[in-house]
């Protein structure tokens, strides 16, 4: 990690990565303040559980569609301008949650936080991957990874203890400001990088995104990232707060608390695993890391027990680094002035299991199940994990 740091103070300054985690830890926070309050929401305007699932998929909607058209523009605009875009739209979906008064605002205001969250992630990314060489690639995406995992931790936590304090409306307004602010600050900054598509071409010229031979490693990875986001749409997005707020009775606080623990632990986990993904090899990564998010999702196909619950959310977000570890390796293949839309396609099929999870694992779940339901999606992980180990190559960074 320090050797990444001091190179990326040489070339950058720091100015700008700092600039760009900030904004994806702080957008990411706000989108997510809607995962704690999904109870409130459900109260509020008399949604049932599977009504939740849809405001989840309706939120990876809004993903699915900006995913393709934010890859490419992140090849071609500078991530400080693409951000400060995305950070109007987040201010502005946070503003409408906030005043809404039937169920039908709650869906639109996901949906364009979702259009802002897969914008947010492509510029992020993009940046990520080709701000240094492929010798800490692991590294620097696991930076980003961090500040979009540690958004999503503290996004939940604070929305949580906020709506315990002035009430759940009161929380989006607070998420509303905070993303205007991004907005003004972004606005202010000048950009010290060049445009990304004088990006130098690969340190792989050989290895060429369109050819046939990567094609089944970009397949693969594809399933990776549709396993991972599949999980996290319907267990820790959905079941998870749904758990804990009805089978074990507990507060939008403790709630929030909870889902905050587990975004602590997301990030931990995430700077390992990009670490060890530098030092040894993506895949030795990768696939441990499928497996164990399998066996924390399998947890939950038990009687739930506060223990439980938190024990599994936990180890759920310990192995969360399969999709950076993922993402590293796609931008290992590809490059550079593509990598953008490749990291589209990568989130745009990752997205498709973020909205078919919540309709799919809320429908087993009211039909068959408690354990039905979760060994599903632990069943899916296994799969990403299996295919990952047959077909991928072995990418390695300086250490390997």
């Amino acid at each position: 990690m320090r050797d990444y740091l001091l190179r990326l103070r040489a070339t950058t300054g720091l100015r700008e990565p700092s600039l760009v985690s900030t904004a994806v830890l702080t957008l990411t926070a706000v989108a997510f303040f809607r995962v704690a309050l999904l109870p409130e929401f459900g109260r509020e305007f008399s949604m049932s559980t599977f009504q939740l699932g849809v405001v989840t998929t309706v939120f990876a909607l809004g993903r699915l569609v900006a995913d393709l058209p934010g890859g490419h523009f992140a090849d071609k605009v500078r991530a400080i301008n693409l951000m400060a875009l995305s950070a109007g739209g987040v201010a502005v979906g946070s503003l409408l949650l906030g005043v809404s008064r039937v169920a039908f605002a709650v869906y639109v205001a996901s949906f364009l936080l979702g259009i802002c969250s897969a914008t947010t992630n492509a510029t992020g990314m993009t940046f990520f991957s080709n701000v240094t060489g492929a010798s800490h690639r692991g590294t620097s995406m696991a930076i980003f990874s961090a500040a979009l995992l540690g958004g999503q931790a503290i996004g939940p936590a604070a929305a949580g203890l906020i709506a315990s304090v002035g009430g759940w409306r009161f929380a989006m307004f607070v998420g509303a400001a905070a993303a205007a602010i991004v907005v003004l600050v972004l606005l202010t900054a000048r950009s010290t990088q060049p445009p990304p598509h004088s990006a130098v071409r690969s340190e792989n010229p050989g290895r060429d995104d369109q050819g046939s031979q990567s094609r089944m490693p970009l397949l693969v990875l594809q399933s990776v990232s549709f396993a991972v986001f599949l999980t996290l749409g319907s267990v820790s997005q959905t079941m998870v707060p749904i758990i804990g707020a009805d089978d074990l009775g507990l507060g939008t606080a403790a709630v929030g608390v909870a889902l905050g623990v587990g975004g602590l632990a997301r990030f931990v986990g995430t700077l390992v695993g990009g670490r060890l993904s530098d030092r040894l090899s993506r895949k030795s990564v990768l696939v441990p890391g499928l497996l164990i998010q399998a066996f924390g999702v399998a947890l939950l196909s038990l009687d739930p027990t506060v223990a439980m619950w938190v024990t599994a959310i936990v180890v759920m977000s310990l192995a969360s680094f399969a999709v950076p570890v993922a993402a590293t390796i796609l931008g290992d293949i590809t490059d550079p002035a593509r990598v953008g839309r490749q990291l589209g396609r990568f989130r745009f099929v990752g997205d498709l299991g973020l909205i078919t999870g919540p309709l799919v694992v809320t429908s087993l779940f009211a039909g068959f199940g408690r354990a039905v339901a979760f060994l599903f999606v632990a069943g899916v992980l296994t799969t990403a994990a299996l295919v990952s180990l047959r077909f991928l190559p072995e990418t390695r960074g300086v250490h390997g």
